[in-house]
């Protein structure tokens, strides 16, 4: 659902000043938070590899195939 400038700042237009820079505030931290989140798991993922290339290398050189799954049978 796309919100237009005009919706989004109809929002706000009862608001004081100081209840915008309340939400902006808040907004903002919670932007850090998630910010933070990416972090943790772009380096929980960084880590990951890096055990994958030091135990089982022989993982990411073979050529992924997509395995059928049982009970699923082709057409003859």
């Amino acid at each position: 659902m796309v919100v237009s400038p005009v919706e989004t700042a109809a929002a706000y237009k009862n608001l004081t000043f100081e209840e915008v820079v309340q939400e902006l505030v808040k907004q903002k931290e919670a932007v850090k938070r998630k910010d933070a989140q990416i972090r943790e798991l772009e380096d929980y993922i960084d880590d990951l590899l890096v055990r994958v290339m030091e135990e089982t290398p022989s993982i990411l050189r073979t050529p992924y195939e997509h395995k059928k799954k049982a009970g699923k049978f082709g057409k003859k």
